[in-house]
């Protein structure tokens, strides 16, 4: 019996997701949804490779919101993390666009790696360290 290697065509990002921090006037509570992280992918993949790189299939697999406790990272409100699944050959763009790229907008969120594999189960999703992560279930 011969053993043969999974071929890897996907790779999986696990990343942080920080906010601007709120003002008086702002909602208290802001949710991001799938679009505004996938929007925020591809205006980065955009800024970074142009036009063409802006349309790299993404595929946002889970999001989980953290419950901080009003702690602030780099001026910034941390809010959850969230699996993101591309192509293998994407991969180091999204990964370049992503530490290259400042948000276009105030409002968009801004992501860090956490980790990456090409093997889903390894990303041990929901582990930030702070307390009462909570999955929102896509």
């Amino acid at each position: 019996m011969s053993l043969t290697p999974l071929s890897a065509n996907h790779h999986y990002l696990r990343l942080s997701i920080t906010l601007p921090v709120r003002t008086a006037d702002s909602e208290p509570d802001e949710d991001v949804d799938v679009l505004t992280i996938r929007k925020a992918l591809q205006d980065a993949l955009g800024d970074s490779f142009g036009i063409t790189s802006a349309g790299t299939y993404i595929d946002v697999l889970a999001v989980t919101k953290w419950s901080t406790g009003g702690v602030r990272v780099g001026g910034r409100d941390p809010w959850g993390e969230v699996i993101v699944r591309a192509h293998t050959s994407d991969a180091p763009k999204i990964l370049a666009a992503i530490t290259a790229t400042s948000p276009s907008r105030p409002s968009q969120p801004r992501f860090s790696l956490l980790r990456e594999s090409s093997f889903l189960p390894s990303l041990s999703f929901g582990s930030g360290g702070y307390a009462d992560a909570g999955y929102i279930g896509l």
